[in-house]
């Protein structure tokens, strides 16, 4: 778990990308881009980045954070 909080306290869009859908639920790709303020591109590594850590999932081009990515992300918010 240690791991996973350094991993993504790391890096604000990470943190930004995490709180978006734990605030939001699920989300495409092109949106959670278009909320952030960043290119999509960067965008897409990072939820290539997530999803390798098991912190989120994708359906269908909608990315959702899975039940670790949630405990994870509320642990990292409180702090």
């Amino acid at each position: 778990m240690e791991e996973l909080m350094g991993f993504v306290t790391g890096n604000k869009n990470r943190q930004k990308l995490l709180a978006l859908l734990e605030s939001r639920g699920q989300l495409e790709g092109a949106r959670i881009a278009k909320n952030m303020h960043i290119a999509k591109i960067s965008a897409d590594k990072i939820l290539e980045e997530l999803a390798a850590k098991e912190l989120i999932v994708e359906e269908s081009g909608v990315y959702k954070l899975t039940e670790l990515g949630t405990t994870v992300t509320r642990t990292v918010l409180s702090i």
